[in-house]
């Protein structure tokens, strides 16, 4: 929609359509969320599937629903970018045209990814892929499985918001890094990415801030730099409030906080904006590492689950008072700290690739400050080194 002010009274007198291409139903929860622009001015937004009341299963589907749609900056032309989507509640378009999008917890999302998202690609939802797929014909095929940048249990994100990339000097050592937000769990996320044989993944780890409300929006200020977050109260969030607008900001003071990972055959690499203290650093006590996967089919969400092979039974226990085993715990053998202070080598005995990991640390910066964290991240590969 344009608005035009014809007669120069400061009020919208003509409303112009700027495009309405896409194909509506009346559904419950088929929301167009976000508007995003490219460097070239294209538009882009997320339209949801149409999704049964109750969160399981979908209404009928139209060629548009569950995509990343794009309108050309004159509103001429539109067409689907990106299909395989359920409730993805905001998406971000970087400086460079990178597309990026959340995605909510249910059918075919076994919980909340944060995708990476290519022209044309399926990301997940066999109902609105918008193409035919083996796992239509029933069983999951692995080779159209997502693959994420990374996935979020739900005590990290359970209702994903936007993404926004830093575009600002003002924000020191976060510049030209990737930004995720959350409205469930009402939290702003460092993302950690890397590339490895062509394939994106990483990690996220939450700022340590407060919102009034969720976040679900964001925009760096061109005037002081800084970055203003909105959010509402609904279902599913923690909100406490039914909405705000918030300003996170850098004040120059030194932080510590990680700002890569690198995958190996050996274990993890961990890069901080500032140096660590080495002794802390290089104690492998000060980490915890655990690994699980989740299940990616029809059914809503999915549980956690142990990457082991499940023991024989034991005849002689009642396997009703047997407990799964759902996390994997994995030792950290040593901890190398880089010339620079800036980071550390992780040795992990048993590192694979794997849908979920976490990463805890409790360890110090260079003036002692406590660095605490915990990075939650998906390994497609690993690189020799």
């Amino acid at each position: 929609m344009c608005l035009h002010d014809l007669n120069g009274d400061g009020e919208a007198d003509f409303y112009e359509n700027f495009n309405n291409d896409w194909e509506l139903t009346t559904a419950f929860h088929t929301f167009c969320f976000d508007l995003q622009t490219d460097p070239l001015g294209n538009f882009y937004f997320g339209f949801n599937s149409p999704v049964r009341s109750g969160g399981g299963g979908f209404h009928k589907i139209t060629n548009h629903h569950g995509t990343i749609l794009r309108v050309s900056k004159d509103g001429s032309k539109l067409d689907v970018y990106a299909a395989g989507f359920r409730a993805h509640n905001g998406i971000g378009v970087g400086p460079n045209g990178e597309v990026t999008s959340g995605d909510n917890e249910g059918t075919w999302v076994p919980v909340c990814p944060l995708h990476w998202v290519k022209p044309g690609s399926f990301n997940g939802v066999v109902d609105s892929a918008h193409r035919t797929l083996k796992s239509a014909k029933g069983k999951p095929d692995a080779d159209e499985q997502p693959k994420p940048i990374c996935w979020m249990p739900k005590n990290v994100d359970n209702s994903s918001g936007g993404q926004v990339w830093v575009t600002s000097d003002a924000w020191g050592p976060f510049r030209g890094e990737l930004l995720h937000m959350s409205y469930g769990t009402s939290s702003l996320f460092k993302v950690l990415k890397e590339e490895i044989h062509g394939q994106l993944q990483g990690g996220v780890v939450r700022f340590p801030v407060k919102f009034t409300s969720s976040a679900m929006r964001a925009h760096f200020n061109t005037k002081d730099g800084q970055l203003y977050v909105s959010g509402l109260r609904g279902w599913q969030s923690n909100a406490a409030r039914e909405g705000g607008l918030d300003r996170v900001r850098y004040t120059g003071v030194p932080v510590c906080m990680p700002t890569g990972l690198h995958a190996t055959t050996k274990g993890m690499k961990i890069t901080f904006t500032n140096p660590l203290d080495r002794e802390a650093a290089a104690n492998p006590e000060n980490y915890a590492v655990e690994i699980w996967n989740y299940k990616w089919t029809s059914n809503y969400g999915s549980g956690e689950y142990s990457t082991l092979p499940e023991p024989p039974p034991d005849p002689q226990v009642d396997p009703k008072t047997v407990k799964k085993r759902t996390h994997d715990p994995l030792a950290v053998q040593a901890a190398t700290v880089s010339e620079d202070g800036k980071s550390v080598f992780l040795e992990i005995e048993g590192v694979k690739p794997v849908m979920q990991m976490k990463i805890m640390l409790r360890i110090a910066a260079a003036d002692r400050e406590p660095v605490r964290y915990e990075i939650y991240n998906t390994i497609h590969d690993l690189a020799e080194k």
